[in-house]
């Protein structure tokens, strides 16, 4: 399951940093995946993200992140775990 939490604004060269919330089948627990991407490589189909960092939730809320990114991380994390209604 990835799901992006987070994109900047895009710079004059038109890339921007990304983070997204990662899980894989594998792994116990989830993983920010903290991404430098091109964007004009991504539109052209043909990606380009170099990895800056990877880290557990745990780890990252413990980092200096810009407070917009950890916010939506917060929320997309409470909005998973909040309980279902019964249908």
């Amino acid at each position: 399951m990835d799901t992006v939490i987070f994109r900047g604004r895009p710079d004059d060269r038109n890339a921007c940093d990304q983070w997204t919330l990662v899980r894989d089948a594998e792994d116990q627990e989830d993983f920010v995946i903290h991404e430098h991407i091109k964007l004009d490589a991504v539109l052209s189909g043909k990606p380009y993200a170099r990895l800056v960092r990877r880290m557990t939730v745990r780890e990252f809320l413990r980092t200096d992140q810009p407070p917009a990114v950890k916010g939506k991380l917060q929320a997309l994390l409470a909005e998973r775990n909040a309980p279902r209604p019964p249908i």
